[in-house]
């Protein structure tokens, strides 16, 4: 893979300008690559850039442009930035977005806490902004989550859903509501967790245990519903109507904890990256045989 300059003569719909810096974002670039598009890369650090995404791509893979300014133009029909969940930063991305792109081209960003209507607010084709959420390793996990709105373009979604499950091989989903689904449970759960620990009546490592053993083993093959059906609605429906009113209702991370989770995160995180790295390639190869009946998985 080689680095090249951006005016050279492509069709529009094979190349994707992407905006971003780490791990995640050079992972999207990789997966990107490998389904035969054209990557225009805008990031702060090329040298780390162009290390981790051959790390992560094939021989075969498209070429990659690096820039660390903006260009006059962007001649694509999709532009995805993946940034810090920071609103202003957000929002002055897609201005830099909106003025060099063309008009019907698609901006996708990730968006976590901030709304898609905030993100659109002020712009004049707000129906072509859209959320769009990966998965820690992008190029290995079939989640692909975007974000809609009444004033999304209909056509937009289904570009974006099509590109993803046809190209990136993603098993993708789009939720209408402007915000994202995903993270709204992630919360959540990490909120009781955090609840649980704090009032003494379990440790990180006997949380981590719980998660990982019951919730970790059905997962891959079956969503919170539909593992409500194969274990029996009725008992969850009694569970929850005893549990719910004593959940966690947090709104802040305690600060002692904070400092905690940090320490927690940090130790051996290089071991558990390899170790992550050969489980996701493992468990994609598991998902893929026990596919549910409305997916469409990329074989």
């Amino acid at each position: 893979m080689k680095e090249n300059e951006m005016n050279k003569p492509k069709d529009t719909q094979d190349r994707v300008f992407l905006v971003g810096d780490g791990e995640p974002t050079y992972r999207v670039a990789g997966m990107m690559a490998n389904a035969g598009q054209e990557v225009v890369l805008l990031t702060i650090d090329p040298t780390a850039a162009s290390v981790a995404i051959e790390r992560c791509s094939s021989p075969s893979a498209c070429s990659l442009t690096l820039l660390t300014d903006w260009p006059d133009a962007i001649p694509c029909d999709l532009a995805v930035a993946i940034t810090p969940e920071q609103p202003a930063a957000k929002r002055n991305i897609i201005q830099q977005l909106a003025c060099r792109l063309d008009d019907d081209a698609i901006i996708a960003i990730n968006t976590e806490s901030v709304s898609l209507e905030e993100l659109q607010a002020g712009n004049p084709r707000p129906e072509r902004i859209l959320g769009l959420n990966w998965c820690y390793p992008a190029n290995l996990t079939f989640f692909l989550e975007i974000i809609a709105n009444a004033m999304s373009d209909a056509k937009s979604i289904d570009r974006l859903v099509t590109m993803g499950r046809e190209r990136w091989g993603k098993d993708p989903y789009t939720i209408h509501s402007g915000f994202s689904a995903r993270a709204r449970m992630m919360a959540a759960w990490a909120r009781e967790a955090i609840h649980l620990v704090e009032q003494g009546y379990a440790s990180m490592e006997s949380i981590d245990r719980a998660c990982r053993n019951d919730a970790g083993h059905y997962l891959p093959f079956a969503g919170n519903f539909r593992y409500m059906d194969l274990m029996g609605t009725y008992a969850y429906g009694m569970v929850m109507k005893d549990l719910n009113p004593d959940l966690a209702q947090l709104t802040t991370v305690p600060e002692k904890l904070a400092e905690e989770l940090v320490a927690y995160a940090v130790s051996g995180s290089a071991e558990r990256e390899a170790a992550f790295q050969r489980f996701s390639e493992e468990i994609r190869a598991l998902i893929l045989k026990y596919p549910h009946p409305y997916e469409t998985l990329d074989r």
